[in-house]
């Protein structure tokens, strides 16, 4: 399948996952965060950390070439863009960690994504997100928890502002749901709207750049 798209994704962050999962082991002298634990991303399955430690950026990627290379059916380490990134294959997982160097050390995004089938795929994907007329979704992360569940997407549209702006406020209010906030500069290129339906609710934010529309939209709903 297409892993090689989601190796940038953990710059950015639902099943319930099985326990075969590979296990991450971590330097002792980090601090250690988990980012999410039960995520999809495209509809890939994935969990996610985030590790800050005082080392070096090149001891903590020694540390996770020890770790991961003896293992890997593909491996590849190399920089990019002042980042040391490491992707390890070990069918049917993708183990990525991305080492930024900070003022007192390295900040560590480390991730897990797991290959699926096509019908998996498909069945996690039905459920489409709203969008306007050539519309290209850029980012769909999906996370969920015991008490509510929760999506955030990046979507550019060839729309104007207001016409993405207004596209989302008449298509949730055709469907009952209330307008708590709307604000539509068109001469900043800035606009944003949150509307909500019961417990659910839906926070979208509009930037244009250029001759596109830029839009985040972050859903959070309470319950399974």
């Amino acid at each position: 399948m297409k892993l090689h798209l989601l190796l940038s994704s953990l710059l950015f962050s639902a099943t319930i996952y099985a326990s075969d999962w590979p296990e991450i082991e971590f330097p002792d002298t980090a601090k250690v965060e988990v980012v999410a634990d039960s995520m999809r991303y495209h509809g890939y399955p994935m969990k996610t950390w985030v590790m800050n430690d005082k080392q070096s950026q090149m001891m903590t990627a020694n540390f996770f070439k020890k770790q991961w290379q003896a293992d890997s059916e593909r491996f590849d380490a190399k920089m990019f863009n002042g980042d040391y990134v490491i992707n390890s294959l070990q069918g049917p997982y993708l183990l990525t960690a991305r080492i930024s160097k900070s003022y007192d050390g390295v900040v560590t995004y480390v991730g897990i994504t797991k290959n699926i089938d096509e019908s998996e795929l498909i069945e996690a994907n039905q459920v489409q997100f709203p969008k306007p007329n050539g519309a290209r979704v850029i980012s769909d992360i999906q996370s969920q928890d015991l008490f509510k569940q929760g999506r955030t997407l990046v979507l550019s549209s060839p729309q104007s502002l207001s016409a993405s702006y207004h596209y989302y406020r008449r298509y949730y209010q055709r469907r009952g749901w209330l307008e708590n906030s709307a604000i539509l500069d068109t001469q900043a290129g800035k606009a944003a709207l949150q509307m909500s339906q019961g417990t659910n609710i839906i926070d979208l934010s509009f930037n244009k750049k250029q001759s596109k529309t830029y839009i985040v939209a972050n859903q959070v709903m309470e319950g399974l």
